[in-house]
């Protein structure tokens, strides 16, 4: 067998792959009860969240020591990918807001803004300037 069979095999195993991953995408066959109206977070979302924001406590901790701080004293909200805020004329993906909000547009920022929110709880300041280490070894 030669290289090119080879090839030739891989390529078309990746297209039976990729043609099945796609085609119960929308059919009625794979679809659940009609929900009611509104917006829906799936649970899973809520438990990176959670995850997340103990690992970066942890991540704190090693650097600093003990630190105050739970995810159920927090408020998550939401947010468009970027929205208006105070800091940039660009807008935000981002936000932390005294004294336990955190705005959410994306994800990626999420341990970012935890660590806004720790260093507020714990030593008063939230450092908007971004001058502490953690900003780069816990996010």
């Amino acid at each position: 067998m030669n290289i090119k069979n080879l090839y030739l095999g891989f390529y078309l195993l990746l297209s039976m792959i990729s043609v099945l991953t796609l085609t119960g995408c929308g059919e009625k066959a794979s679809a659940g009860p009609e929900l009611p109206p509104g917006l829906f977070i799936d649970s899973s979302t809520n438990r990176f969240l959670k995850t997340s924001f103990s690992e970066t406590k942890v991540c704190i901790e090693l650097e600093m020591g003990q630190f105050e701080g739970e995810f159920e004293k927090i408020s998550v909200v939401l947010m468009p990918p970027v929205f208006p805020c105070k800091h940039y004329t660009g807008g935000c993906s981002g936000e932390y807001v005294e004294p336990n909000s955190l705005k959410v547009g994306s994800l990626h920022v999420w341990r970012h803004e935890v660590i806004h929110y720790l260093l507020y709880l714990n030593t008063g300041d939230p450092d908007a300037s971004h001058q502490s280490p953690l900003f780069n070894t816990c996010v």
